[in-house]
């Protein structure tokens, strides 16, 4: 960017620094200006200083985390961070884990605390004080040099009047209120809304940029006390209807099959890892020869993409169809909503459903979040039983935990819908001691776990295609989310550092497909239901790709994209701040910003995502997820 666009982001973010900075020192300000003589007894300061030096390096902390924590999820770290893992009990193994991954921003912390601590304090002011002598005349006594609270607070004595202190510091503590309040709101004016994450768009060109002006203190602030979703109006329920519905009434026009159905959701796995669908880039290295190979028989989406950048994000997405807004639906008080979730449809066909995750059981709540979408049962590190193969952070490694997969699958009565939910290419990036050197690194931290995570699909596939059901099975392949992608310029715009792959596989698929549509993982829930001919309604967000139709990208990321017919919609949440051209694939800079120079396409998109947002924040109010809420 310009230094000139820099300069108006950084401005930009002066106003969230001011807002952040007052929240963390409020406490500190207030009794700082406190109008009383006793704030300055020894005791008093001391503790002012541990409660300024406390405060302050707690959101440095945030600040610090978030240079790391960024290029996973691509947004600022909010307060439903803390809640992802309120159920994990291995957070010791976790944060150890980060000190020696990242032990230079632990270092910067540190650094940070002591020059808080140290510098606290040390300016100093000669205090002057006004007295009049016994010769009715004023007289100016320079006292001694004095250390000052940081909050300024000259103590002075005027013609020794005590009503007169206390006036004046009343006063000095009434402004410094006003002032605060202001910072607080982001102005003096009364119609000041108070500022909120969606404010930050106004200093930026492109929605990602959003990230920039805000900082992390602010963004957990903002988002402590989440309100639950207002009704929205935008469109009568019959014109609503018209431009987008999540009810669908299949029309199958051959029985149902009774394929069992597998599902595999890769943590971070990029589409860039993957060769096959990179070859417009040939300069990227493909980290996944196996799935590499299952492409070339399968009917695979080069234009996939998240519904979300978190891993609790994507099994509601994948298995329910249900999209994620500015928070994880998980996370809001409609996650005990009745749902549609594939567990559930399949159960009333007939169907045995497990989920599989080789971490602690409860980890990121996942074993609710399952049952919850109609999973009866799970296997976790629990009922894998066998610790030797436990990688000292997550869980089981991915070979051993793909064996017990297909050896479980394998024990069960026929059809079933089973999910995989694999966990070696995460964070701190290790692979086992006997496969070390084996996967190729590249620039990027996580690629040598993904070459092994590979591995352990292609063990999977030598081992399932031995068993008898085998070849009646439908394979889907996603990621929970993408990676972060710093080194190509390729997947750095605000969509494509959100491309997964989506692949459909059975074994002696008649047709070998490259589909250049796109789709999304609430795509994923419908597919499988057209494919296996579901003939009863249900609700789902996404699209079924075995049937025509106009298809669209709908999520959150710093901003609501909506890409369709063409376009990429960027939607701050009060107003288009982006209108772009799709160029198929979409790489590299977005282009022009033809916000409002194409009214009739721009119309067309802002009422899809629109009905997209009524309907669902709508039906989360009215608990209207399944056809039977629906009546």
């Amino acid at each position: 960017m310009s230094f000139a666009h820099y300069l108006r982001i950084a401005g930009g973010g002066l106003q969230f620094d001011i807002t952040a900075m007052i929240y963390t020192n409020l406490l500190f300000i207030v009794v700082s200006l406190l109008p009383f003589r006793f704030i300055y007894k020894k005791a008093v300061q001391l503790s002012l200083k541990i409660i300024f030096v406390a405060t302050n390096s707690l959101a440095f902390a945030a600040n610090i985390a978030d240079m790391a924590y960024f290029r996973f999820t691509m947004r600022r770290m909010t307060f439903s961070f803390f809640k992802e893992f309120s159920n994990d009990n291995n957070i010791g193994d976790v944060l150890w884990a980060s000190i020696a991954g990242y032990w230079y921003l632990w270092l910067l912390w540190i650094a940070v605390i002591a020059v808080l601590w140290f510098c606290y304090g040390q300016l100093r002011i000669t205090n002057y004080e006004l007295r009049i002598c016994n010769d009715s005349k004023f007289k100016i006594q320079n006292s001694k040099f004095i250390t000052l609270p940081p909050a300024l607070n000259f103590q002075f004595s005027i013609f020794n009047s005590q009503l007169l202190y206390y006036a004046v510091h009343t006063l000095i503590l009434a402004v410094g209120v006003l002032l605060c309040v202001a910072g607080a709101r982001g102005g003096f004016h009364t119609s000041t809304r108070p500022i909120t994450l969606s404010n930050a768009a106004k200093y930026v060109t492109h929605q990602n940029e959003t990230a920039i002006v805000l900082n992390t203190p602010f963004s957990i602030y903002r988002t402590i006390s989440r309100k639950d979703f207002k009704p929205l109006h935008c469109f009568d329920e019959k014109t609503l209807a018209t431009i987008y519905t999540p009810v669908h009434i299949p029309e199958p026009t051959e029985a149902f099959r009774t394929d069992n159905v597998v599902v595999f959701i890769v943590e971070s796995l990029a589409r860039f890892h993957i060769g096959a669908m990179n070859s417009e880039l040939p300069e990227l290295v493909s980290y996944t020869p196996f799935l590499d190979s299952l492409i070339q028989h399968s009917h695979a989406f080069c234009n996939a993409f998240a519904n979300g950048n978190k891993s609790i994000d994507a099994i509601p997405s994948v298995l329910g169809s249900i999209p994620t807004l500015e928070q994880p639906y998980v996370l809001t008080p409609y996650a005990l909503n009745d749902v549609t979730g594939l567990g559930f449809i399949l159960r009333d066909k007939g169907y045995y459903t497990a989920f599989f995750h080789g971490a602690q059981n409860n980890s990121m709540g996942f074993s609710a979040i399952v049952r919850a979408l109609g999973f009866e049962h799970y296997y976790g590190r629990t009922e894998y039983n066998n610790d030797k193969d436990y990688d000292g952070i997550w869980g089981i490694w991915d070979e051993p935990f793909l064996q017990f997969y297909a050896q479980q699958l394998n024990s069960f009565p026929q059809p079933f819908a089973a999910a995989v939910f694999t966990i070696s290419s995460h964070h701190p990036f290790k692979v086992p001691e006997q496969h070390k050197g084996e996967f190729l690194k590249g620039a990027m931290l996580n690629n040598e776990c993904v070459g092994y995570t590979d591995y352990a699909l292609r063990r999977f596939f030598e081992t399932a295609s031995q068993m008898p059901w085998f070849k009646n099975t439908l394979f889907v392949f996603t990621a929970d989310h993408s990676s972060w992608c710093s080194y190509n310029k390729a997947y750095q715009n605000s969509l494509n550092q959100m491309a997964v792959p989506v692949i459909y596989y059975r074994p002696g698929m008649e047709q070998t497909i490259m589909d250049s549509s796109i789709t999304q993982q609430i795509d994923i829930l419908p597919t499988i239901l057209g494919y296996l001919n579901y003939d009863l309604p249900y609700i789902a967000f996404g699209r079924d790709k075995t049937k025509g139709g106009q298809a669209f990208v709908f999520n959150y990321s710093n901003g609501y994209q909506l890409l369709y017919d063409g376009y990429l919609l960027l939607f701050n949440g009060e107003k288009t701040t982006g209108f772009y051209r799709w160029n198929n694939r979409g790489f590299d800079d977005l282009g022009e910003n033809l916000c409002n120079q194409l009214p009739e396409q721009q119309e067309k998109s802002e009422q899809l995502l629109k009905a997209l947002l009524q309907q669902y924040v709508n039906r989360m109010v009215e608990n209207k997820l399944t056809i039977n809420n629906e009546q």
